[in-house]
Parts: C-alpha cells; sequence; structure tokens
C-alpha cells in the first residue's frame, strides 16, 4: 500500500469504520475500498439538497455542515461535522440515498470518500455494515440532543445545554465552536444578536467565558445546568 495511504487508514480505523474487522485485515480491507481523497474550500458546496450521494465522506480536517435553506431565505444548521466525523450517515443507508440537506465546508477542509460501490464489493461488507450501523445509532443520539436544545424556550437554557453536550463529549470544560456567530444562531434558532446580547450577560454573570469561538463552560454554569436537569443524562455525546 502507497505509504502516503497510511493517514487515511488511519482515519477510517479512528472513526470505527472498522470496528468488526481484526487488526490483521485492516490493510486488505482498506484496498477494497477505493479510497479516494477530496478537497474543499471554505462555502463550497459537497453535496446540494435533492443530490444523490453514493459514497461515504469521513472528515479528514477542517469542518462541514450540514445546513437547510428555506424559501424564506432563513437558513438552518443542522449539524457541524468535525475531524473523524461520517457525514451523512442516514443518506448513504437509506433507499433513496437523496440528501435532505445541503453539505457545505465550513471551513477549508480534506475529505475521505469511499465509495458505497467498492463496499459492497468487498468481501468485509457484512461487517462494514455493521460499523455504519452502529455510527448511525451514534448520529441518531446526535440528533436527538439537537431536540433537547431546541425544546428548551429560553435562549440561555440553549446555551448551556448546547455547550453542556460539547464539554460532556470533549471530556474537557473548554471547547472550540466551529461556528461564527450567525452560524450558532442559526444552530440554535435564535436571533444573532439575542444569542450576542446573551453570551455577554452569561459571561458577566459567571456562568460562561469565551474568546472568540473558545467556549468555557465555568462551575457556575455547569451547576446551572445540572439544577434544572439540562443536557444529556446518559449515553453517547455525539
Amino acid at each position: 500500500m502507497n505509504t502516503g495511504m497510511i493517514k487515511y487508514l488511519e482515519t477510517i480505523v479512528g472513526c470505527g469504520f472498522f470496528h468488526h474487522i481484526s487488526k490483521s485485515d485492516w490493510i486488505e480491507a482498506f484496498e477494497q475500498l477505493e479510497v479516494t481523497l477530496r478537497t474543499c474550500r471554505k462555502g463550497e458546496i459537497i453535496c446540494h439538497m435533492g443530490d444523490t450521494l453514493e459514497a461515504v465522506y469521513i472528515v479528514e480536517d477542517g469542518s462541514v455542515r450540514a445546513e437547510k435553506t428555506y424559501p424564506s431565505g432563513d437558513v438552518h444548521i443542522v449539524s457541524v461535522y468535525e475531524e473523524d466525523d461520517v457525514l451523512a450517515l442516514g443518506v448513504i443507508l437509506s433507499r433513496r440515498k437523496t440528501s435532505p440537506v445541503d453539505l457545505v465546508a465550513n471551513e477549508d477542509c480534506r475529505m475521505i470518500m469511499i465509495p458505497r460501490q467498492s463496499m459492497e464489493g468487498s468481501r468485509y461488507r457484512d461487517r462494514l455494515m455493521n460499523a455504519l450501523i452502529e455510527m448511525l445509532a451514534d448520529e441518531n443520539i446526535r440528533q436527538m440532543h439537537k431536540i433537547e436544545i431546541l425544546a428548551e424556550r429560553g435562549l440561555r437554557d440553549r446555551v448551556l445545554v448546547y455547550l453542556n453536550v460539547l464539554t460532556r463529549k470533549s471530556g474537557t470544560n473548554t471547547v472550540t465552536v466551529k461556528m461564527s456567530r450567525e452560524q450558532l444562531a442559526q444552530y440554535l434558532c435564535v436571533n444573532r444578536s439575542a444569542l450576542s446580547n446573551e453570551l455577554s450577560k452569561m459571561k458577566r454573570e459567571g456562568l460562561i467565558d469565551f474568546q472568540k469561538d473558545q467556549f468555557t463552560l465555568l462551575q457556575a454554569g455547569l451547576k446551572a445546568a445540572t439544577d434544572q436537569g439540562l443536557g444529556p443524562d446518559s449515553g453517547e455525546e455525539g
């Protein structure tokens, strides 16, 4: 195998794609997948809503956002995928394989592409599909957390739930939010100005701290989230 491809093998293993394949078989399985790399510039459309997806995309570096634009012109950011995340699993495993959202490069990024056809032709097909189904289950839990966020009526509570999910996932109280303030407002389904004002209030009150895209959920903020039962209680923090 080309030594330049080793890094892509590591990414595929790291995201759980080979979870059911023995380590001794990783190289053979990798060589059967017809892996290619796609590089995108910030703002580039990777896939339009309604397009058919015939490949699995894994974020090698950078980030990608899934967004939906409504006839009114309003934009809702559904998810942001970061390094080692797998894009649109539900689409590739569906019958129609039609994307319900636009996939957009949130910043300059590189993605590993694995054609569905190469998975179907691999002798490891069943094990690969089992791994995809498990990753889809994790993705569904992530979307459940998104529903929990939007179920909160108060803007402050939405922010606390969101940061609580991120800090539990990362294992640290300081996290990087790979969205602009406008994008974060779109993700939380709130007004940008209202979000900026609320973030400033929360910072003054000692609930959070932030500097550009770095956010820290302070002890008082974590206690507020816990006391109000905000955020995930268990399960994958995806």
